[in-house]
């Protein structure tokens, strides 16, 4: 669909689509689904905005109308409902949620009534996969697990359940949820541990395994999409530390974890066959990419690592809808603004710029969990 038609996976699915409508003259007809628009949202911590750029069908980004959108200060996390229709921004200034309706055309529209200021920053938020629940770090130097259910009007409520201590000094403490929804793994910036819960039916959390050490600041985790395998970017030290997820959720360390990377490592992006895992090195200016093991040990891909443009500090990653393009997204640029830099990845992983033009997001200091690609509705 995307820029790049002719590389084998889509000559795959190309021949595939074709000897299927072949068959079966029904098929012909287009699913008005797979046609959506999908739209990569960035927020903005130092502009207090979010940017809503829709993925054309080359594989180039333009801003929707409107964007960005005004948001609450300090938007450094931003999650997006399974379904692709609602996103919840956190605030680590203003200490609330607020809940936004994403509209077909790529619009922000603030939910009513779904704003909740929690009196503290917001560091972290993430959604179960059921889109049922939102889990939320909240607190400075110690920080604390709360939980709310989403209703079917996008509101958020608070479960009922206690909220949890997260161990030690945490500070920036980011929450993530397995793809099965059965637990709940949260890393420390300022103690550099990662500890994992099983989250019961009411919402309530339970420590599964031993709190493990990370690297120093670490920051960003991630799960590859089969729920197996940790990763965590340690801003301070350099590296990935890598984790095997065992069934029950327990953490342990994945074979020959840390993995070192450039300087100050950020937040990453991984295919979803689980096989490859690009990070941004900020400081670093580049990208590293990995080929994650059978086992979660990590190991370069060919060319790694790869240079972002002079004068820009890479905070993230985000692949696009087909895999065959990298969005390298500025934290930091002498143009003031984040701009959104493509890629095109080859068959084997690596990954070279694409020669688009880079996309002005509008937003001042992109940090944190905040950008995503909307699934497809």
């Amino acid at each position: 669909m995307l820029r790049n038609a002719l590389t084998p996976r889509r000559v795959a699915a190309g021949v595939a689509a074709a000897l299927a409508l072949s068959l079966s003259p029904a098929l012909a007809h287009s699913d008005p689904a797979a046609d959506a628009p999908r739209y990569l949202l960035v927020t903005g911590t130092g502009s207090s905005n979010i940017s809503v750029l829709r993925v054309e069908d080359n594989g180039s980004l333009t801003q929707v109308p409107g964007s960005p959108f005004a948001s609450d200060t300090g938007s450094l996390t931003l999650e997006i409902t399974p379904d692709g229709r609602r996103a919840y921004a956190g605030h680590v200034v203003s200490g609330s949620i607020i809940g936004y309706d994403l509209g077909a055309d790529g619009s922000l529209r603030e939910i009513a009534s779904s704003r909740i200021d929690l009196g503290a920053p917001v560091i972290g938020v993430t959604i179960t996969p059921d889109g049922s629940r939102l889990f939320a770090t909240v607190g400075s130097l110690t920080t604390e697990v709360r939980s709310f259910d989403i209703t079917a009007a996008g509101v958020l409520v608070p479960t009922g359940a206690p909220a949890t201590p997260v161990p030690g000094m945490s500070g920036l403490s980011l929450p993530q949820v397995t793809p099965d929804g059965r637990n709940l793994i949260v890393s420390t910036f300022i103690g550099a541990t990662v500890t994992s819960y099983a989250i019961n039916p009411d919402a309530s959390l339970i420590q599964v395994g031993p709190t493990l050490a990370t690297g120093e600041r670490p920051a960003l985790p991630a799960i590859t999409p089969n729920g197996r395998h940790l990763y965590i970017s340690n801003e301070g030290s350099a590296t990935l530390s890598g984790y095997v997820i065992a069934p029950d959720g327990s953490l342990a360390d994945a074979p020959g974890s840390p993995y070192p990377t450039g300087d100050t490592p950020h937040g990453s992006a991984i295919t979803s066959d689980g096989k490859h895992m690009y990070v941004p090195a900020s400081s670093g200016g580049q990208v590293d990419g990995f080929r994650i093991g059978a086992d979660g040990a990590l190991s370069p891909l060919p060319g790694s690592p790869y240079p972002t443009p002079g004068g820009t500090i890479p905070g993230r990653v985000v692949l696009s809808p087909d895999e065959d393009e990298l969005w390298v997204i500025d934290s930091l640029t002498v143009n003031g603004t984040a701009r959104v830099h493509t890629y095109t990845v080859a068959a084997e992983g690596s990954i070279a710029p694409s020669g688009l033009p880079a996309v002005d997001t509008g937003v001042i200091f992109h940090d944190g969990p905040s950008a995503h690609l909307t699934p497809i509705r």
